[in-house]
Parts: structure tokens; C-alpha cells; sequence
């Protein structure tokens, strides 16, 4: 019995965020030139985020999908068939009195998706998830709410800032471009690679 999307989507967050946390310990140790020592805190904490956030941006890209669909239905004529008539499909005649067939069929809708990219990766979405991210942290740290509220005024735009640097073209060829069934293989290779930086920033906060 397949597992509800959500419940699925939440498990392969999971795990890319543990894979690229270990990523990241390890790399931010051979940088540093000092032996690798696992920190096992913060991989629980991205872990816990991990879990915490799916759901949120799991609801968050369905309303995405409904209020800017990337599709949508348009009117088209063709030539008609033989077929056509056998099958009960409606027929009219065209300008030029041909035999033509008028069909529904789905063309993609690029103001929308332009919307839905802009909306997700440039305003609400990063806005969102880098907020999250802040103060899951800081909670987990034990901070007080001013310095929660200090980390949010001082790191959340550079966080913003270097998210356009992967985000905003990923986004754009996952919605675009790749067929449904490999968006996710997708969307999780770019999602390991930022990942390995929130490990690394979070160590600085």
C-alpha cells in the first residue's frame, strides 16, 4: 500500500536532510583541517526541521499549484476524420467550409508560471523557509526570542540572498521542464547541495 504523498515527501526530506548534514560536518572539518567528530545535536536539529517544515511547504506548494496552475485549457480546431463521425465527436464547419473537429486541450500557461516561480522563490517561499529555519534553530539552541529576533534581522537576507543562487533556476526547470515522475529525483539533488549550506551556516549562528 503506497504511503500518502505528504507522509513520503516528509520521509525523503528527512533523509536528505540527514544525508547532507554529514555532508557538511565532514566538509566544514576537512576545510578546517581538523579530524572529522560527528555532532550528533546537530544532526538531530536538522532532523527535526526536517520533519517540522515538509508539511508546512508540502501544503504551501499545493496552494502554489491551485492559485497559479501551470496549465490551462484552450479551444483548438483540427482537421476532421473518419474516425470522428464514429465516435460521436462533435463536428463543425471551419471558415473555409472544411470538415473540422473542435477539441480542449491543455496548453501551458506562462503568466502563471511565472507567478508561481516568483511567489515561491523570490518573495513568500523564500520568506517562508528561511524563517522556519531561523527560529526552529534558535528554539532548539535555547535562544530567548530577542535573539532569535536578532538572528532574523541579521542573517535572514544572506541567507535569502545565496538561496537565489540555486532556488530560483531549479524551481524554474522542475516545474518547466522535467516530466512529473523525475521532479522529485530533481528538486532532492539541488535540495542536498542547499542543505550542506544550512549546515554550515547554522554553525555560525
Amino acid at each position: 500500500m503506497p504511503l500518502p504523498p505528504i507522509v513520503s515527501s516528509c520521509l525523503l526530506s528527512l533523509a536528505i536532510g540527514c544525508v547532507s548534514n554529514v555532508i557538511a560536518q565532514k566538509l566544514k572539518a576537512y576545510s578546517e583541517g581538523v579530524p572529522f567528530v560527528f555532532d550528533q545535536k546537530l544532526f538531530v536539529q536538522f532532523a527535526v526541521v526536517a520533519v517540522v517544515t515538509t508539511p508546512v511547504n508540502y501544503h504551501w506548494q499545493g496552494w502554489l499549484e491551485r492559485t497559479f496552475p501551470g496549465w490551462k485549457p484552450v479551444k483548438q480546431k483540427r482537421a476532421a476524420t473518419s474516425d470522428d463521425a464514429e465516435k460521436a465527436v462533435v463536428v463543425k464547419d471551419d471558415d473555409e467550409n472544411k470538415r473540422a473537429v473542435e477539441e480542449e486541450v491543455r496548453v501551458r500557461d506562462w503568466w502563471n508560471v511565472f507567478r508561481k516561480w516568483f511567489t515561491d522563490c523570490i518573495t513568500m517561499g523564500a520568506l517562508l523557509n528561511t524563517t522556519m529555519f531561523l527560529v526552529l534553530m534558535g528554539y532548539m539552541e535555547s535562544k530567548t526570542w530577542a535573539q532569535i529576533g536578532n538572528n532574523l534581522r541579521n542573517d535572514m537576507w544572506p541567507i535569502i540572498y545565496d538561496s537565489y543562487k540555486v532556488w530560483p533556476i531549479a524551481n524554474f526547470f522542475s516545474t518547466t521542464y522535467c516530466p512529473v515522475e523525475r521532479r522529485i529525483v530533481f528538486l532532492s539533488f539541488c535540495g542536498l547541495i542547499w542543505n550542506v549550506y544550512l549546515t554550515i551556516a547554522a554553525t555560525k549562528l
